[in-house]
């Protein structure tokens, strides 16, 4: 697990979601953007999130060179699933995609869809988490439903993963 510190919190994430984007990672010319939601609880009584699931690209979803857009109906049905079948402890913790760039940076498409997602979001927290990740390296960013910040808190490399267990 990742374990990240953020103000007064700690962000858990789990190292299959990373090792998924590290696998959908867009090393080759045809290779398109993968893409999909993060999902994970608040754990009770303490100051920590946890993300420990992922959705994947669908059918349906838009994927090309240069962009991913997921298909909100048929993710949300996924995340349903998810809900019903943790009686309501999991729910929508924020998205992840690839981008096809060494050193991932998000677009400005990105910061404003994330943006959008921080103020229509429905969900638990009052925080949504964002994950890019490239060729080499992935970044997670967070962002605040409160004040509408939105900060780079991780920078990792692929090989650093299983370092990282435990």
């Amino acid at each position: 697990m990742l374990r990240i510190k953020y103000e007064n919190m700690f962000i858990n994430v789990e190292e299959t979601i990373i090792e998924e984007i590290r696998a959908r990672r867009q090393v080759n010319y045809q290779d398109k953007e993968s893409g999909g939601m993060v999902i994970g609880s608040i754990v009770i009584n303490s100051n920590e999130i946890e993300i420990k699931d992922y959705t994947i690209p669908q059918i349906g979803d838009h994927q090309s060179r240069y962009r991913f857009i997921r298909k909100k109906k048929t993710h949300n049905a996924i995340l349903q699933k998810k809900w019903m079948d943790s009686n309501g402890t999991v729910m929508y913790m924020g998205e992840w995609h690839t981008h096809p760039e060494n050193d991932p940076h998000y677009s400005q498409q990105d910061i404003r869809n994330w943006r959008k997602l921080l103020k229509k979001s429905y969900t638990f927290t009052d925080y949504l988490i964002f994950i890019i990740g490239g060729i080499d390296s992935y970044k997670i960013w967070v962002g605040n439903r409160l004040n509408g910040e939105i900060v780079n808190i991780y920078k990792g490399a692929y090989d650093e993963i299983s370092s990282n267990s435990n």
